[in-house]
C-alpha cells in the first residue's frame, strides 16, 4: 500500500486496559440539592435553573431570562 505525499503515520505500540470500575464511591450527587452550585430551597414543578452570575450559582426560575423557546406550529 502506497502512503500519500505528507501522510501522518501512526503506530500503536501498546494498549493497556484496566479493571472496570463497579461503582464510584465518595462525594457524589444523588440528588439535585446534594449539588454545591444549585440552590432548590423553594423549587416546585415546571419551575428551571437559570445560572446566575451574581451568585455563581443555578438558581429556579419560572420566567428565565433571554430564553426563546420556538416549537415550530401545530
Amino acid at each position: 500500500m502506497a502512503e500519500e505525499q505528507g501522510a501522518v503515520r501512526t503506530i500503536v505500540k501498546k494498549i493497556t486496559l484496566g479493571v472496570p470500575i463497579r461503582k464510584v464511591t465518595g462525594a457524589q450527587a444523588q440528588g439535585i440539592s446534594d449539588l454545591t452550585d444549585v440552590s432548590n430551597e423553594t423549587a416546585k414543578e415546571h419551575d428551571l435553573f437559570q445560572y446566575q452570575i451574581e451568585t455563581e450559582k443555578f438558581e429556579k426560575t419560572s420566567r428565565p431570562a433571554g430564553l426563546r423557546i420556538w416549537g415550530g406550529q401545530f
